[in-house]
């Protein structure tokens, strides 16, 4: 190797190690949230000491811009409205085995990304991306050949148990408990007829799986949120006793 290069490569790795000594990551800080000059966030991750990563917030994790749209979901759905605009339908509407095999890599790194998300309670980036990749998944349902479709369509209860429990984290932000409880009955029933659906078709393995793990994580969330109901219930209805204890006593000062 030359020594030019071998300069350069210090010089690189030098660059490296100034930037992550300016972002500070560390054990109990493995996430930062940075702002660039056109709008967008970049989240940056060092899960442990020898790897970092950086997610964009909004658009493609990776932050390119196919064809100058955001997304390549966006792009082939724009085709989707220009072909339905000229057939006055979207029957016959078809992309190919390499399109969905994008459309689904992309899904993919939503999931990474919303899975990030999920743990440092970014709720409606989770609600976003999570309804982008339902979306696409049922785009695929809808066009694509059955075998295709069905590498991103076993995922479906997966991804409507992340889209509700996010409703509900966030409905819980507002204070509005029975809000988060309707959030969680329209995902248990969503994905009780995502179920019926592998059922009808065949699809045993994924509808136990989905029974088994996602629905019953609804269903114990479900649980979990009537505990807390009943808790705050509970307190509310003992404070109320204390007042009307507290006021009693003062009526019979008064009396006295």
């Amino acid at each position: 190797m030359s020594n030019d290069s071998i300069q350069r490569n210090t010089r690189w790795v030098q660059t490296f190690d100034r930037i992550l000594e300016m972002l500070n990551l560390d054990a109990e800080r493995p996430v930062s949230v940075l702002q660039i000059e056109d709008g967008r966030e970049v989240i940056v991750v060092q899960p442990n000491a020898f790897t970092i990563s950086r997610i964009y917030a909004t658009g493609r994790p990776d932050g390119m811009r196919p064809h100058g749209v955001d997304s390549y979901y966006d792009y082939f759905y724009a085709k989707l409205r220009t072909y339905e605009e000229e057939n006055g339908t979207r029957e016959g509407f078809e992309l190919t085995p390499d399109q969905w095999d994008i459309l689904f890599e992309e899904s993919f790194h939503r999931y990474t990304r919303y899975l990030l998300f999920a743990g440092i309670k970014r709720w409606e980036d989770v609600k976003r991306d999570t309804a982008m990749n339902i979306d696409v998944t049922n785009l695929a349902r809808e066009h694509a050949p059955t075998d295709i479709a069905w590498q991103s369509y076993q995922y479906k209860g997966y991804m409507i148990m992340m889209h509700s429990i996010a409703n509900a984290e966030l409905s819980l932000q507002e204070g509005n408990a029975d809000a988060a409880l309707q959030d969680i009955d329209a995902g248990i029933q969503q994905i009780g007829e995502f179920c019926g659906e592998c059922l009808r078709e065949e699809h045993g393995e994924t509808e136990n799986i989905t029974r088994e793990r996602y629905l019953s994580n609804l269903i114990e969330f479900r649980s979990d949120l009537e505990t807390l109901e009943t808790e705050t219930t509970d307190t509310e209805n003992e404070d109320e006793d204390i007042l009307a204890e507290l006021e009693r006593l003062l009526n019979e000062d008064e009396e006295n």
